[in-house]
């Protein structure tokens, strides 16, 4: 998600109704409300939309699927009140199936990095077991987030099946992401330019996945270069628009268990940061997380997630986005109380350089149609 692509309440409302009206268009929606706690006040507990204090209310996500031909189909999702009072368009893409091996999608794109984004990527209210996503897999409108979560453009993706297990591919050539160079350092976030790209160069991004036969196990390969450009249009602007800041590749690895009663899943990203507007040469950093969670009775699910990020503190990109090195400890718990709505408890830790944070929160996710 990103500013670029927020619209009015009073029009998407209209176009909400316009399409409720076409023939066999159904919607879906999830929500929730959340209580949130910390133990003392701070940077985390002042004044922001991933870590509030009291009662909330989660975003409303209004999706709807069609198949508009034989071979055709199209994909709308409106996320409605999520960290700001508006409403987003936060996915719209049209796909052709040529065969199992080969379909092509146009349009605001979920990314393929890594496992979560795609499996979890909107409707994670009730879909994923915790509350809360890996911090550095936040969407583009919070703070924190470090890479797009969605993208304009062309998608290729397909499936092949051997002896031995099932094999997915996608691949994404996107419009790139931007920075703000012009606002205070640290204030940035990343802009997905949905209308056109102020760069010449393009984002891409390709992701493998092998599912064995027999095993319960998938292992995905995934890859990023992603182009960033200068957004920003003010007399502060360290570049002219559409100039390159930083040239970032991406290389990681992700894998998933599912084995009786135990889940297990994770991923690993090494990023590579050339600063070119500068010239200060390349900067490395690490991305990763591992969950565990464990089936304990029909309805309740007990589940731990370590997450961490080790970067440069001279990193130009992190610098602009205002990150610093962190690690995360979250334990939760998932109690189903039915198939259509569920409670769930969070207790998280962060550790942000010298700094510790409590922050502890209940949910109650679910699907309304």
């Amino acid at each position: 998600m990103g500013m670029g692509h927020k619209i009015s309440f009073v029009v998407a409302l209209i176009l909400m109704s316009n399409m409720g009206m076409t023939q066999a268009l159904e919607f879906e929606g999830f929500g929730s409300v959340s209580y949130h706690k910390h133990d003392e006040k701070g940077q985390h507990a002042n004044a922001s939309a991933e870590y509030p204090e009291g009662f909330t209310l989660g975003g409303f996500d209004l999706y709807a699927f069609q198949q508009i031909g034989e071979q055709t189909s199209a994909f709308a999702e409106f996320i409605i009140a999520d960290f700001e009072e508006e409403i987003e368009l936060e996915r719209l893409w049209i796909r052709r199936d040529i065969n199992p091996a080969l379909a092509f999608k146009a349009g605001l794109i979920e990314s393929p990095l890594g496992y979560w984004n795609r499996t979890y990527h909107h409707g994670g209210q009730l879909l994923q077991d915790t509350i809360t996503r890996p911090f550095f897999l936040r969407y583009e409108e919070e703070s924190g987030a470090i890479f797009p979560m969605v993208s304009v453009g062309i998608e290729l993706l397909g499936n092949t099946s051997f002896s031995t297990g099932d094999l997915s591919y996608v691949a994404i050539f996107a419009n790139g992401m931007s920075l703000d160079s012009s606002v205070e350092e640290g204030a940035s976030k990343i802009h997905i330019n949905m209308l056109g790209d102020p760069g010449d160069d393009k984002l891409f991004i390709l992701r493998t996945a092998f599912r064995f036969s027999g095993a319960p196990l998938q292992i995905g390969l995934f890859g990023m270069n992603n182009p960033v450009t200068e957004s920003g249009q003010g007399v502060d602007a360290k570049a002219a628009l559409g100039d390159r800041l930083v040239s970032q590749g991406v290389a990681g690895a992700d894998f998933h268990v599912a084995a009786s009663d135990l889940e297990m899943f994770g991923e690993y990203y090494y990023i590579n940061n050339d600063d070119v507007l500068n010239n200060t040469g390349n900067y490395t950093a690490s991305a990763y997380y591992v969950q565990l969670g464990y089936q304990l009775t029909e309805h309740l699910k007990p589940l731990y997630r370590y997450v961490a990020l080790d970067m440069d503190e001279n990193d130009p990109y992190f610098r602009y986005l205002g990150m610093e090195d962190q690690s995360h400890h979250v334990f939760g718990v998932r109690y189903d109380l039915d198939e259509s709505n569920a409670l769930k408890i969070e207790f998280h830790r962060m550790n942000m350089g010298e700094e510790s944070f409590m922050h502890s929160q209940v949910q109650w996710a679910f699907l309304m149609f």
